[in-house]
């Protein structure tokens, strides 16, 4: 279940992510800066930097749904939403009229951000028909 909270003078969004990382560590995401932390906490209470990422614009614009819909998958239609800012209805129309152009510009920046999230030890998986779901990395 995703657990997160946004600290809005700070700009910070916490995602606990529990069944993906371990109870001690706690992703940060900073929307001013577009960039990910993970932080760990010692059972001393010390925090410790694990992993600091950036992200492109749209790459955060597809990773926030992503981590807010988590355990569940992400709809094409969210993410279309989230990169283009249009309406819920909209998205769904471009989709149904024009699948392979819209989906395009979510496979593009799925793609781009694969490869960032490794570092939390994160992937991406297509549910097809349906949308994506962020999961841990598997060795």
């Amino acid at each position: 279940m995703t657990t997160f909270t946004h600290h809005p003078a700070e700009d910070l969004l916490h995602f606990r992510l529990d069944g993906l990382l371990p109870p001690e560590r706690t992703l940060i995401v900073n929307l001013a800066t577009r960039t990910a932390i993970l932080l760990s906490q010692s059972p001393t209470e010390a925090t410790y930097l694990v992993a600091q990422q950036h992200f492109s614009p749209n790459s955060m614009r597809v990773l926030l749904p992503l981590l807010t819909a988590y355990p569940h998958y992400c709809a094409y239609e969210t993410l279309l939403t989230g990169l283009f800012s249009i309406s819920s209805d909209d998205a769904r129309r471009l989709l149904l009229d024009t699948w392979e152009v819209a989906i395009r510009p979510i496979r593009r920046a799925i793609s781009n951000l694969v490869v960032s999230l490794r570092v939390f030890g994160l992937c991406i998986r297509n549910i097809r028909g349906a949308g994506y779901l962020i999961e841990a990395l598997t060795d």
